[in-house]
Formats: C-alpha cells, structure tokens, sequence
C-alpha cells in the first residue's frame, strides 16, 4: 500500500528564519517549525537534552509538603506503604519509588490491587485489611489516588497520612497529606504532560535534594538518578503521553539505560521480546516491551 504523506506548510519566512538561526537544512527548519522550534536555544534542548534540562520539580502544588513529610517517615522509621496501579505506568512508578526509599534506608512496602477483583485507585477495603494490619504510618499512591476521597477519610481518621502522586484528571482535591498532580486546577507549574512514573521521579528528584539539603546522604553516598530511567522511560512510553518537555527527556535517557543492559529484569524483557542485543526505541515499547509487562495486569 502506496502512502500519500502530507506535510503541513508553515510559513515560509519562519523556515528561513530557522534555517538561518539554528543553521539546518529547510526539510529540518520545516519540521522545526511544525513543532514551534523556533530558536537557537529551543532547538539544542530538543536535539541535545539531558536530565540536566529537567525543570524544578518543587513547582509542582504540594511537592514541598510531600517530601518533608516522607523525610519524616524516612527518618524517623515509620511504615511507609506505596500503593500503585497494575498497568505499565503505574508498575514503573511503584518500583521506582520502592528502589529509592528502599535506598534511603526507609521501612517500606508496596502494595498492586488485582484488576479484576480490586479494580483501580486506593479504596476504603486496603485500608481495614492491609494498611491497617500492617501498621502504616504513611501511605504514598503513584498512578491513582486522585480520586480515593474515602479511602483518605478512612485512612485519616486511623491515624493513617496519605501522599497523593498520580497525573489524571482531578475535579475535586481530596483532603490528603499532599496532592502531587500536576493537572489540579490550582497547580500552574506546567507538568500536565507527566505520566504517572514521571509525577514519582519528580517526587524523586526532590526528595533527593531535601535529603541533600538536611545531610542526609553523609550516612551513604547521595544516588544517580540516571539508572532508574528506564522505568521512567517504560511508563511514560506506555503511557501513551506526548513526548514533549521532560517526557522527551525521561525517554530519551531512559532508552540509553534501557540499551545498556544493566537492569536483569529489563534484560530478560529484551530478551523475550526478540530484541536481544539490538537497539530498542520508543516503538519497541510500545508494541513488544509494555503489552507484555500489561498482560501480567489482565490474566
């Protein structure tokens, strides 16, 4: 099947423009255009960008309140439940989470709901027979939550904080500890594009600098972030959110990581998925790496 590309015209005097200014050919200045890059600077951090380019994550609504209390948690030897979701978004952000706090030296546990027999989001009944039982003093959703307005009551009124991170729609703020989620309606910071796993690296990245900031890391040594993107990379992919900003960015690490074959579990996935040696893109995540991970989530 023969296929007919039409490409979208800009105007010609902002192609030359670009053509002159980041000094490209007009094919390259066309497609430039087409994603409103339009200036030198714009176009080296499209091209060269790194997770130095990432932007503040304390701009995010309620980040400061979330890592303080979970510094607390940390510190002060509380029990720490990280609840997520089952599919490849919030899978990635839950071992995220884990790995660092795990790291940080903190009691934690995680816990995945079941999809057909639990469904979806923190819910009133793994709060009486799992957060409860287990005696947490502090619960931490990744991927879901937003919308656990009961959940939270309950877990509240038990003595039971909760950390809201999640990246869907939100129309009422439930009354948690911290709302990490960048699409609430009075969080301006412009991380609306974030899938689930990059609200908890963002989380991530300012925990590590609050524990910076208290001396934290003098006890051992302050991590690189850079080998937990392939997991930010897996989930965001998954995801299916648009590859802009530091979406762009988290992929693009995260598929070095991912192709440098450190990781035994994302080796093996490789593997699996006849890719082996060769280079994996963003479309082998898509369609061999993450419906593999999805399929655990649906037997």
């Amino acid at each position: 099947m023969n296929k007919n590309w039409k490409i979208l015209q800009p105007d010609a005097a902002l192609v030359d423009n670009i053509c002159n200014t980041v000094e490209c050919s007009p094919v390259l200045a066309t497609v430039l255009a087409n994603r409103n890059i339009c200036s030198r600077t714009a176009a080296s951090r499209f091209f060269n960008n790194s997770l130095g380019d990432l932007r503040p994550p304390f701009a995010i609504k309620d980040m400061d309140v979330a890592v303080r209390r979970i510094y607390q948690a940390v510190t002060g030897n509380e029990k720490i439940l990280i609840f997520g979701d089952y599919d490849v978004d919030g899978i990635t952000a839950t071992t995220l989470l884990l790995e660092f706090l795990e790291y940080a030296g903190a009691d934690v546990s995680f816990y995945i709901p079941h999809r057909v027999r639990e469904g979806y989001n923190l819910r009133p009944r793994h709060i009486s027979s799992y957060a409860l039982p287990n005696k947490t003093n502090l619960i931490i959703t990744v991927d879901c939550g937003s919308g656990s307005h009961d959940a939270i009551e309950m877990a509240q009124d038990a003595g039971i904080d909760v950390i809201i991170t999640d990246h869907h729609n939100i129309s009422r703020i439930p009354k948690a500890t911290a709302v990490v989620n960048p699409k609430r309606h009075d969080c301006t910071a412009g991380f609306e594009c974030l899938a689930g796993v990059g609200v908890a690296f963002c989380l991530v990245i300012a925990l590590r600098k609050h524990l910076r900031d208290m001396n934290f890391w003098r006890a051992r040594p302050e991590p690189n972030l850079k080998p937990f993107c392939d997991l930010v990379a897996l989930g965001t992919v998954a995801d299916v959110v648009p590859l802009v900003n530091e979406n762009r960015i988290f992929s693009k690490t995260g598929l070095e990581v991912i192709n440098s074959g450190k990781r035994l579990g994302v080796r093996a996935l490789l593997k699996a998925c006849g890719i082996g040696n060769n280079f994996a893109n963003a479309e082998d995540i898509s369609f061999r790496m993450a419906p593999r991970l999805n399929a655990a989530g649906r037997m």
